[in-house]
């Protein structure tokens, strides 16, 4: 059932028409009601779970003057810990809301701020990958020049004296040996 209303109005022509087209662009259908639910996008200096954001103010000088000022939020990068997915959830989150996390729980939060916590950059640190790191010896990374020139042909690489280089911790640095060494 849409709502059509009508301005009392009938002498000024020109404010009726404006007031008309406002009112036949907007229509009240009382079968669209749903649930008020809180959607936060974090873009920019937003909070993730409670949606806030920085609010327009005014330095006023001793002369009176009035110039326009924004006044951030107190935003910081967290690692929160959630239960749940049993790891430690990277978060852009404003000081009032670490309260809140304490006092109704991660999970809660982001819940009704509609974010989908494992899609977040996070640290695991279930039983699984903890014991999975430590049978496992960590492996540099190789530099993208030395992967991308590697010997391919199997005969040549017997061949040649070149040995190819691999990464290894040594004494906490990374150190690019030969295979022999």
């Amino acid at each position: 059932m849409a709502l059509a209303l009508q301005p009392s109005c009938k002498l000024h022509t020109s404010c009726n028409r404006g007031l008309l087209q406002a009112f036949q662009r907007c229509s009240i259908s009382s079968h669209t009601r749903r649930p008020q639910t809180l959607s936060v996008q974090a873009s920019g200096r937003t909070c993730q779970l409670t949606g806030k954001k920085a609010n327009n103010g005014y330095v006023v000088t001793f002369s009176h003057k009035r110039n326009k000022k924004l006044q951030h939020i107190n935003l910081q990068e967290k690692k929160v810990y959630w239960p749940e997915g049993s790891r430690w959830v990277k978060l852009r989150v404003c000081t009032k809301a670490l309260k809140t996390v304490e006092k109704k729980g991660l999970n809660a939060m982001a819940r009704e701020a509609g974010l989908d916590l494992s899609k977040l950059p996070y640290t695991d640190v279930s039983k699984n990958r903890l014991e999975y790191l430590a049978k496992r010896e960590p492996a540099p990374p190789m530099p993208r020049k030395i992967a991308v020139r590697r010997m391919k042909n199997p005969e040549k690489l017997a061949a040649s004296k070149k040995r190819p280089l691999v990464a290894k911790y040594l004494l906490g640095n990374r150190v690019y040996l030969t295979r022999d060494e």
